[in-house]
């Protein structure tokens, strides 16, 4: 069980990080997790039970996606119809053959929430959660299980992630599918995010041993969006877009954190991040009751004052 750590003797001020932990609990955190790599920073619970964490399942999903290619399930550069039966899309059969595992981890689909065509495949940035379902079916399709399963046996278990699983919301695929969503917690987020700090080893035993992968997911996924990679962000290019927006902003996502932060993140506030300069892991989860309150600007905040305590 992990423990906290006396915060001075790794370079935090204790009373910094206590206005963090409260910093998080007025702006409807559910929990906030920091773990450092000799043990806990913060360990805070304002509400105990897991939450929808809305797009940091992405993250999850993008290393699932290089397990299965680990395994030899599937490759990155796999058309989508190598898995999928043709006719998935509005695309003609010559653009939809354009389609590959690494068009949909960038959002480079070129392609609306109605699968037709809005733009250049490979090329331009559009964040589509349509597109991002079918992935899932993709992979359970190439490796025969269902994706509770999938992530049960290759990541749930081995990390022990108790609280987290996949429940389907009332939104559907083109095809019917009922599209997911995942429910975690900051403590199961953070054992993820320590093993991808880990270069996929958790206490001496790989569970992941792809490093390149590891790699690939922060490096810029198109030259329209260079902060977003395979279902991750960095922090640490010249511009930025955002999802639903078509809009470009200077500078990098988080200007007052440090630059080799990578993020998944989701929805109202939710992300699960990772720090290698600072050997730490953070993990917040929103409160349902604070999710339709405005999170907008909560992390560029949390970090001025995470970084304020640093001693």
């Amino acid at each position: 069980m992990l423990e906290l750590i006396d915060a001075k003797a790794h370079g935090w001020d204790p009373k910094g990080l206590q206005t963090v932990s409260d910093f998080a609990q007025s702006a409807g955190s559910a929990q906030l997790m920091i773990k450092h790599s000799a043990g806990l920073l913060i360990d805070a619970k304002f509400e105990a039970q897991p939450v929808d964490v809305f797009a940091v399942q992405k993250g999850l999903v993008a290393i699932l996606v290089g397990m299965a290619q680990e395994k030899g399930f599937l490759e990155i550069y796999d058309h989508i119809n190598h898995h999928l039966e043709p006719e998935w899309t509005q695309l003609s059969p010559w653009d939809e053959a354009k389609l590959n595992v690494e068009t949909l981890l960038t959002m480079t689909t070129g392609m609306d929430d109605a699968l037709g065509l809005c733009g250049e495949i490979n090329k331009t940035w559009r964040y589509n959660n349509v597109a991002y379902g079918y992935l899932k079916q993709l992979l359970e399709q190439s490796t025969g299980k269902t994706l509770s399963v999938l992530t049960d046996e290759w990541l749930m278990q081995p990390l022990g992630m108790s609280q987290t699983r996949w429940r389907a919301r009332d939104q559907v695929l083109p095809d019917g599918t009922p599209m997911t969503g995942l429910v975690s917690t900051a403590a199961d987020l953070v054992m993820l995010g320590d093993m991808i700090l880990n270069r996929g080893r958790v206490a001496g035993e790989t569970i992941f041993g792809d490093a390149y992968y590891l790699d690939d997911l922060i490096k810029p996924g198109s030259a329209m969006n260079p902060a977003w990679g395979w279902f991750w962000w960095n922090n640490n290019q010249s511009h930025f877009m955002l999802p639903g927006s078509d809009k470009t902003y200077a500078g990098v996502p988080l200007p007052d954190a440090p630059q080799d932060l990578f993020s998944a993140r989701g929805a109202f506030g939710n992300f699960l991040t990772i720090v290698p300069s600072l050997n730490i892991v953070v993990a917040r989860t929103t409160s349902p009751s604070s999710a339709n309150n405005s999170q907008k600007n909560f992390e560029g905040e949390f970090w001025r004052h995470l970084m304020a305590a640093r001693s």
